[in-house]
């Protein structure tokens, strides 16, 4: 029904094309008249236009550098980052010690994702920080608090589930600059498919960010707007691509777009965003325990009230 409508619209407006280009010449006269006339556009026009807006994306940063955390220091780091990203935005509280963990971090499969500069001389300091969080038997996902009916739906067809989360940029490096979050958005993406197997990725958003995620990425929404109460029960939205057929939906609706604004190119021909991992996924259980889950949350919690490092525990 979807393409048979689109089809009629065709047919309708044989011009569409060039109704598109004059929507987007009378926007382009400024970013307010932009704002104010979008939601009022037909949704089909609106796509166009937001997609061919699109600021030239870059496969690659010569001065980020992206890893996965994998010391107390760098998952400090990043869960200070959170905090203070989200405390400004409202979304939380201020914490002691000011850091930003859910208890998904324990999964011993969630990992935690930083982008860097990499000429820092004071070390890895984040920029950029997301976490991934496989679904878990005992602890779910962190949306299971407001949208469960709508993830236990896709357990049920037996569907391998990653949600992606706890999101944040430094407001330094985030106005006017999507070159970050777009490469950790293929990195997200790559890492889920390939290293996870993951059928399907879900976020939950801001409603503000919804024609973007919508729009650009893709994604679909799985829940009405609702109060979260994991961000201090402002208006959230539950959305998931996927992954089985998201390449193929990039490939439909970017793939004859120049190079630059070519996101089926940007995420899956022009290669993963190079990231730094701390070793093998399929190295023995110690080593992963060192890195990953419980232990080294406690590890982190610990090390931020006293100074001092725990040792591993054992068995």
């Amino acid at each position: 029904m979807k393409y048979l409508c689109l089809n009629s619209l065709k047919r309708v407006f044989p011009y569409t094309g060039m109704i598109t280009a004059f929507i987007s010449s009378v926007m382009n006269i400024s970013n307010t008249l932009t704002k104010l006339l979008l939601p009022y556009v037909p949704a089909y026009f609106r796509k166009r236009i937001i997609r061919g807006r699109l600021p030239d994306l870059q496969t690659n940063l010569d001065d980020i550098t992206f890893c996965e955390a994998c010391s107390i220091e760098e998952y400090m780091s990043c869960f200070r980052l959170l905090h203070d990203v989200y405390v400004k935005a409202g979304f939380i509280e201020p914490t002691s010690p000011p850091l930003r963990i859910i208890r998904h971090h324990s999964n011993p499969e969630a990992r935690v994702f930083m982008g860097c500069l990499t000429d820092n001389q004071a070390g890895k300091t984040p920029i950029y920080t997301a976490s991934l969080f496989p679904d878990d038997k005992q602890e779910g996902l962190p949306m299971d608090i407001g949208f469960k009916p709508q993830v236990d739906e896709l357990r049920s067809q037996g569907r391998r589930l990653v949600e992606v989360g706890c999101l944040a940029s430094h407001p330094l490096y985030r106005k006017g600059n999507k070159h970050i979050p777009m490469l950790g958005n293929r990195l997200l993406v790559s890492y889920a498919i390939n290293t996870i197997c993951a059928d399907d990725l879900l976020i939950t958003i801001h409603p503000k960010y919804l024609k973007i995620y919508e729009d650009i990425l893709l994604f679909e929404k799985i829940g009405q707007i609702s109060s979260f109460s994991y961000v201090n029960n402002n208006p959230a939205v539950a959305l998931r691509v996927d992954l089985n057929t998201v390449a193929q939906r990039f490939k439909e609706i970017y793939g004859n777009m120049p190079k630059k604004k070519n996101l089926y190119h940007f995420f899956f021909e022009s290669g993963s965003t190079p990231i730094e991992l701390p070793f093998e996924e399929n190295e023995d259980e110690e080593k992963v325990k060192r890195y990953y889950g419980a232990d080294m949350i406690e590890r982190v919690i610990a090390y931020s009230a006293t100074g001092q490092i725990l040792p591993l525990t054992s068995g």
